[in-house]
């Protein structure tokens, strides 16, 4: 399976890739015409004209919204919620704005650039918004549900075929790829860690992007890494790597990635964004049947191959895709877990309200035109 997906070089290029309805309105019925008696002497009156058909209805306002875009498979709610029309149904007009990397994703919302962006949980995030960022946490992208193998931390194939790397406590003395320090893929790590008895003193971290970390254990130069998908499926068919513990068996109901708004879009632009969110669960639902259920999945597969650099067919049959609420709701427990972690540790000086930070208002929203989503 290696061939499939070319060389070392292919693997770096694709770092530009990240770690979703209106019901038409029923015609009115049509009035039944009044009844008349004629005069006895009056001539027959010629047929009554049949009664007017309801005026269709105005066309709804187009908003558009600006949103901050890296291409990834999570965005796949996204994706599929554009091509089926369903932003359009609710008068949503989108302007893609492209960001080179998470860095520039809270000053662009800050600064009105952008109104809507995805991002994973980390300590600047929190600490901009302590300092006065105006975000919003909104709509799910990724939550770890046990069960589903997507992300998480994977290790070099000999290591693990020769018995070397069996548990979580044989990490110690090894070198571990994460993107950063105060980010998820630390939080992760050294969750994995501390059910050994361990710490994060106990291993190697070596600072790497996603893209790297697969070149990284090709070489060899790393032994493990803590990584998203579609990273952890190229290093596992290039033969690199074995998946060691996926991401929901680190952090069960982790939010590792989610949809923020712009206070100024949540508040002053409400209705665009509803409608916005509606559309969007509706796309995080048919993304969930083709993840689970098999529904539309060579359609799905396909938005994703248009809107990612990744365009192997065979990536996306083999990997296991990052699962999602569907009812689009966040999970404010484990955003918590998360940004006291990071406390604990010095990375945030000043933990923030998150009741003021976290609004699932939006997703209630759309569970409330739409209905609780039928497994």
């Amino acid at each position: 399976m290696g061939g499939r997906f070319g060389s070392l070089g292919v693997i770096t290029a694709l770092g530009v890739l990240v770690a979703a309805c209106s019901s038409a309105t029923p015609a009115g019925s049509r009035p039944a015409p009044a009844a008349t008696a004629p005069a006895a002497s009056a001539p027959t009156a010629p047929a009554a004209a049949s009664a007017p058909t309801a005026a269709p209805a105005a066309p709804r306002e187009i908003m558009t919204v600006k949103v901050g875009t890296t291409p990834s498979i999570s965005n796949g709610a996204r994706y599929i919620a554009a091509e089926r029309g369903y932003f359009r149904e609710e008068g949503i007009e989108m302007e893609d704005v492209h960001s080179d990397t998470s860095a520039q994703i809270l000053p662009s919302l800050a600064a009105g650039q952008i109104e809507i962006a995805g991002g994973g949980i980390s300590a600047a995030l929190f600490n901009a918004i302590a300092q006065g960022i105006p975000v919003r946490l909104v709509l799910d992208q990724w939550t770890a549900y046990p069960g589903n193998g997507a992300g998480g931390i994977i290790v070099r194939k000999d290591l693990v075929d020769s018995g070397q790397v069996r548990d979580n406590a044989d990490l110690r003395g090894l070198k571990v790829g994460i993107t950063a320090h105060g980010q998820a893929t630390e939080y992760g790590l050294a969750t994995a860690l501390e059910k050994a008895g361990l710490t994060l003193a106990d291993v190697e971290s070596t600072l790497l992007p996603y893209p790297d970390m697969t070149v990284a254990l090709g070489n060899r130069n790393i032994d493990a890494a803590v990584t998203i998908e579609p990273y952890a499926e190229l290093a596992v068919a290039q033969g690199f790597a074995s998946r060691f513990r996926p991401w929901p068996e680190v952090i069960p109901y982790d939010n590792p990635a989610m949809l923020m708004f712009s206070a100024t879009f949540a508040e002053q632009r409400n209705e665009a964004a509803r409608r916005f969110a509606k559309a969007y669960v509706r796309g995080l639902r048919v993304y969930n049947d083709a993840r689970t259920k098999g529904i539309d999945r060579d359609e799905v597969i396909g938005y994703f191959i248009k809107h990612t650099p990744v365009k192997d067919r065979a990536l996306y049959d083999n990997m296991p895709w990052p699962s999602n609420n569907p009812d689009g709701r966040v999970n404010a427990e484990t955003i918590g877990m998360a940004q006291d972690w990071f406390a604990e540790r010095g990375y945030v000086p000043t933990k923030v309200d998150l009741s003021k930070v976290i609004d699932n208002q939006f997703a209630d929203y759309a569970v409330a035109q739409l209905g609780p989503y039928q497994p």
